[in-house]
């Protein structure tokens, strides 16, 4: 029997099976965006009063939160800042990272509303 047509053969006939595998263990993980490491999960503080920022992270609720030159940070109107243009202290959607043994990192930071006491006012 010529290779060739064995290998072909055989991938026609349990092709079905391996599209079923993936639908059933790796679509899942997919959409639902499920990491693998349960110690890294992605979070996010709708309403948070993010108190002070220091030179590489915030503060909110006396936890320390690291931000990162990655980290996507927006002003009231949508626009993107840098961390020290962040005015504090203001109330901001925060989503971050949860890595066990360290503090949060920010991905994203959106100023939503100021508060009156805000340094840095736009």
């Amino acid at each position: 029997m010529d290779m060739g047509k064995f290998r072909k053969n055989v991938l026609n006939r349990y092709a079905e099976h391996w599209v079923l595998l993936f639908l059933i263990f790796g679509l899942p993980s997919m959409v639902l965006g499920i990491d693998a490491n349960p110690d890294e999960q992605i979070e996010a503080i709708q309403s948070a009063l993010v108190k002070d920022k220091g030179d590489d992270d915030i503060l909110i609720k006396g936890q320390r939160y690291n931000v990162t030159e990655s980290t996507l940070i927006f002003d009231i109107l949508g626009k993107e800042i840098l961390l020290c243009d962040l005015p504090t202290p203001c109330e901001a959607l925060v989503e971050y990272q949860k890595i066990k043994g360290l503090d949060p990192i920010c991905l994203r930071i959106e100023v939503r509303r100021l508060l009156e006491d805000s340094k840095d006012k736009e």
